[in-house]
């Protein structure tokens, strides 16, 4: 609530400041339509100071997160489903301090990823925009398209490691990333393996790095120190890295050039609009 009223948008920079949305051109215009309906659900939330709204497209529609929402109570319950069935709602989850409970679900929600339907948990990263991700997927796959055993590196749900070719070793620190992603792989796309591994804490050593025929990465904005270190010293001849984080991406370079490669294609991709981030894709070569 600012100034009496809901106020329903993204926090401004540095702030916990709130920008009420009139309009926005980023999100989709299914996400979009849903935000008169959302002000008028919170404003049964009168006494929250904030309220945190998470807004999934789905296959089967919009998943929709909410945190701090106060739903005690029979009534607040039967809004909380008479707003997922009047818009046709995928899911909707409430974190009352306990993490995400699922309270309205007709089906389960899947994203498809290398045109595999993949089971999509609350909460999990997807890339920003279905164009980004495009962009990103195509340029992966042309570099590695002659590589025929692959390591994705902080593989997510498999974003990557459903739309390349070849023989996969998928790794992610994420238990339900990783879990659905093996449960898709075993049910459509056998050549996929998962492993749970966080990669900050047990990056893979060069010996495991040298077995594979290129491998991408895809960390956080904090970037891979650690793993980016054994890699350069591995005998891997071919690394794509993705990165959201310029700062990062570029200290992660200069470990790999002083390794022996070269950094051979890079790619921006602007799918952060209208804001100062952009997205890499790159090609390093031994």
């Amino acid at each position: 609530m600012q100034s009496g009223k809901v106020a329903l948008g993204f926090r401004q920079s540095g702030s916990h400041r709130i920008v009420d949305l009139a309009e926005c051109h980023v999100i989709t215009p299914e996400l979009f339509s849903l935000l008169a309906p959302l002000r008028r659900l919170l404003r049964s939330q009168s006494g929250r100071w904030a309220v945190d709204i998470e807004l999934t497209q789905g296959d089967q529609g919009i998943d929709c997160g909410l945190r701090n929402f106060a739903m005690d109570g029979l009534e607040a319950t039967e809004a909380v489903l008479e707003f997922a069935q009047a818009h046709s709602l995928a899911r909707v989850t409430v974190d009352l301090g306990y993490g995400s409970e699922t309270v309205w679900e007709p089906e389960p929600v899947t994203v498809t990823l290398g045109g595999v339907a993949v089971s999509l948990p609350p909460g999990a990263f997807l890339q920003a925009t279905l164009d980004g991700e495009a962009a990103l997927v195509a340029a992966a796959r042309e570099w590695l398209a002659a590589s025929e055993i692959v390591a994705d590196l902080f593989a997510g749900l498999g974003t990557f490691a459903f739309s390349l070719a070849g023989k996969v070793a998928a790794y992610e620190a994420s238990r339900d990333a990783h879990l659905v992603c093996r449960l898709a792989a075993a049910r459509s796309l056998p050549s996929l393996e998962s492993h749970h591994r966080d990669l900050f804490r047990n990056p893979l050593q060069p010996e495991e790095l040298s077995r594979f025929d290129g491998v991408l990465l895809d960390p956080p904005r904090a970037g891979a120190r650690e793993q980016v270190a054994h890699l350069a010293r591995s005998a891997v001849d071919r690394v794509v890295y993705i990165s959201c984080n310029p700062a990062s991406w570029a200290k992660d370079a200069r470990t790999l050039v002083d390794g022996g490669f070269r950094l051979a294609e890079l790619r921006p991709v602007g799918q952060f609009r209208w804001s100062t981030h952009v997205e890499l894709a790159s090609l390093f070569l031994r």
